[in-house]
């Protein structure tokens, strides 16, 4: 209804293509699909082309103009002033942000990295857990084989940042493999998945569901079709 349009946010990080656009333009290979075909970034290769951006068609990626892990962002101003800005003092503001992840440097693109860092301290675990095994069997750690099997992270145990964020639980993450004994599996297997820009052949692996509204002039809260829900009563 072109007299009373309705705005509905959704959110569009990093869609972690198959067919990654981003990846075939950088010219010093900083961006690269890993052996579980997630879509990374090598910081220390990357040298500011911004080739990437221009080539995501979802427009996913940023570029870092600030010198956040050397400057101090809570002064004034004090990111604009480059070289002459107030520098932190030691490691500990590192600390207040995520520990686990490197604050990247000015001049390198960053994106939504399906929180790689979570996704690999999960599978250290299992490792730690296989190694625990054949140490209690009495077998040496140096004969022990690793079970690439047994490696894959129970389902469902693992939630990326946006995910442990989101008050509503709009956000689910999971592994393909796992099948219909994962939530995110069984929400793909909707008739209301679907993936954005798929025309254009990117094959995305986040995937959106289509919002359920029902508009029916007879429903009691018809006169509030496409506003806040702050004015219902």
């Amino acid at each position: 209804d072109s007299d009373n349009p309705e705005l509905i946010p959704q959110p569009v990080a990093c869609v972690q293509c198959e067919s990654a656009p981003c990846e075939t333009v950088c010219p010093v290979n900083a961006t690269i699909h890993t052996e579980d075909g997630l879509n990374a970034m090598a910081y220390n290769r990357c040298i500011g082309t911004r080739y990437c951006a221009n080539n995501c068609p979802y427009k996913a990626r940023r570029f870092n103009y600030f010198d956040y892990n050397k400057r101090n962002p809570l002064i004034s101003h004090n990111l604009y002033k480059g070289p002459f800005g107030e520098k932190q003092v030691g490691e500990a503001p590192h600390l207040q942000r995520n520990p686990n992840v490197t604050v990247r440097m000015r001049g390198v693109m960053e994106k939504c990295t399906y929180c790689v860092q979570r996704l690999k301290d999960a599978v250290i675990r299992q490792k730690r857990g296989q190694k625990q095994e054949a140490l209690v069997a009495g077998k040496p750690s140096t004969e022990m084989e690793v079970n690439t099997h047994t490696l894959r992270v129970p389902v469902d145990t693992i939630k990326v940042a946006c995910q442990d964020a989101c008050s509503s639980g709009a956000i689910t993450f999971g592994n393909l493999l796992d099948g219909e004994k994962s939530a995110m599996n069984r929400a793909k297997a909707l008739e209301r998945n679907y993936d954005l820009l798929n025309y254009i052949g990117t094959r995305p692996r986040t995937s959106y569901l289509a919002r359920v509204k029902n508009p029916n002039s007879a429903m009691p809260d018809a006169k509030f079709i496409g506003h806040a829900t702050i004015d219902m009563v």
